[in-house]
């Protein structure tokens, strides 16, 4: 969430801009190497066909599409999508569609083998990137006394506690001063926490490492593990509105 206003204030304010760009250089050389389908450097052309479409997504976010990394992720396949046609990466008598690189085949192509090899190096590469950012996220979880897969145990089990959690989630996120209370103390600050956003202190104790976990990966850049969150980001925000 913080990842996505700060790409707001990033189209207007040219020097936030600049340093908006280098703190996601990291962020730019994952997306990239994702629909690369290897790890590409500063040196690669990839990086910076990737450095221009995250330029290019600044400049053409709307928050009401969700988040910012996400929609950035997919502006850099796309421009690299385009890249790589230009560059004739693939023979230039049997272009492929766009829609091949976010893993869609069409069966009926004549070109339908091509499509399929290419997708399935496409998932391949987006299995090795979501692994990459679960490391990423533990470096972050860790300071909170959690893992990635530690969280089935404090997940929410019924619609009515995934609402709750929900809420607190995104009043966390909506409130400046919980998130930095938290990230300052790496804990959760459960009473005022439950306080501003009516859910029991009881719940929020039960799934701490769950909604601690999904602030964390909706306001950072995880567009991969934030996909199997669109629910919950969904809720989240429609309960503080």
């Amino acid at each position: 969430m913080q990842t996505s206003i700060q790409a707001v204030r990033a189209r207007t304010d040219e020097p936030f801009l600049e340093r908006f760009i280098q703190a996601h250089e990291a962020f730019v050389l994952r997306c990239a190497s994702r629909h690369a389908g290897f790890a590409v450097t500063r040196s690669d052309d990839e990086y910076s066909v990737a450095l221009l479409a995250f330029y290019e997504a600044i400049e053409g976010y709307d928050p009401e599409s969700g988040p910012f990394g996400a929609y950035a992720s997919l502006v850099i396949g796309r421009r690299l999508a385009d890249h790589y046609r230009s560059q004739h990466r693939f023979d230039v008598e049997t272009p492929l569609a766009p829609q091949t690189f976010d893993g869609t085949v069409d069966r009926e192509s004549a070109d339908a083998a091509m499509q399929q090899a290419v997708a399935e190096q496409m998932s391949e590469a987006k299995h090795i990137s979501a692994q990459e950012e679960i490391e990423a996220a533990n470096t972050v979880f860790e300071k909170y006394g959690f893992a990635f897969y530690d969280l089935a145990a404090s997940s929410p089990k019924s619609d009515k506690t995934r609402r709750s959690c929900a809420v607190a989630v995104g009043t966390l996120l909506h409130s400046p001063v919980l998130f930095a209370s938290m990230q300052s103390a790496h804990s959760l600050p459960i009473k005022a926490l439950a306080q501003q956003c009516g859910v029991s202190a009881r719940t929020i104790t039960r799934h701490r490492d769950y909604i601690v976990a999904a602030a964390l990966l909706i306001d950072g850049d995880y567009p991969i593990l934030c996909t199997y969150l669109q629910t919950m980001r969904k809720e989240a925000e429609q309960c503080v509105r």
